[in-house]
């Protein structure tokens, strides 16, 4: 029997090689993550799947669109869910959006921004949504935008659709789900109109600038596990250049924050945090 040595048919050159197909064909450019972590990825795929090599491994991206959503949980970019660590939500909502409606609802300017970023298949995006449409109760004189960008466009298509299994929505509250979810079948829900109103998807690179100014809240939660340690200070450095005076920034639960000159802490179990007052000079 012959051993097949994955390091050997594996190696950098090949691996690259295939990360150039995804980008060039399924529109998922991945140039910002960690090299070693991508790479450890890819060859567990490989080793899993038993190709022979890049090629093998490419021809089966093509035919295979399960091996492609395998791929993507092998980096845990698609895993989400609706109200994922529920504890967040109630801490944002205890402790950022109520006096975030209060504020502008005082003000000249009243609209709410809030960008959700690797968001995935939505999740995340749409129970902001719902967290917030529950919060406003009848104040109709705020106008509430979320974008909800991500790199991966099949994830965002299906973020389009709005439509989830029930398994999937476990974590919602059954009032919740009666209240904004539809069905014409007990397996599939659909969300109303009045929630998918509220978010509008766009595919983007995180660590390019989006077409979206004046953001008072970012979500930037478990992409940061995936990125350096300098990556990330750049990363930090742009949310609070885009974020506004008092802005939110809330990440994953096991990540950290670098640029401690530039945010408060909030609830640093949440890990929400603010932006600080500063001379920009950027």
């Amino acid at each position: 029997m012959t051993l097949v040595n994955t390091h050997t048919i594996a190696d950098e050159e090949s691996l690259k090689k295939i990360l150039k197909f995804i980008h060039q064909n399924k529109g998922l450019d991945l140039h910002s993550y960690r090299d070693n972590f991508l790479y450890r990825r890819l060859r567990l795929r490989m080793q899993t799947t038993k190709v022979l090599g890049a090629y093998e491994y490419i021809g089966l991206l093509e035919k295979s669109p399960e091996e492609y959503a395998l791929f993507l949980d092998a980096l845990s970019i698609n895993v989400t869910e609706f109200f994922r660590d529920p504890d967040v939500f109630e801490a944002f909502k205890k402790n950022v959006l109520a006096g975030l409606i209060t504020r502008k609802a005082a003000s000249d300017f009243r609209s709410l921004r809030i960008w959700s970023s690797a968001c995935a298949s939505g999740e995340e995006a749409y129970s902001l949504a719902i967290l917030i449409k529950e919060e406003l109760k009848d104040n109709r004189h705020l106008v509430v935008k979320i974008l909800a960008t991500d790199i991966d466009a099949q994830a965002l298509e299906k973020a389009k659709k709005a439509a989830y299994p029930l398994k999937e929505l476990k974590k919602i509250p059954r009032d919740i789900l009666k209240k904004y979810f539809t069905t014409v079948d007990s397996e599939t829900y659909y969300l109303t109109d009045e929630i998918k109103q509220m978010v509008k998807f766009q595919q983007h690179n995180i660590f390019h600038t989006p077409g979206f100014k004046n953001i008072d809240v970012i979500f930037c939660r478990n992409i940061m596990i995936y990125l350096s340690r300098q990556q990330m200070i750049e990363l930090f450095k742009k949310f609070h250049q885009l974020l506004n005076p008092g802005g939110f920034l809330v990440l994953g639960k096991v990540e950290s924050l670098w640029e401690r000159a530039l945010f408060i802490p909030v609830d640093l179990r949440a890990k929400i945090y603010q932006k600080a007052s500063l001379i920009e000079k950027e």
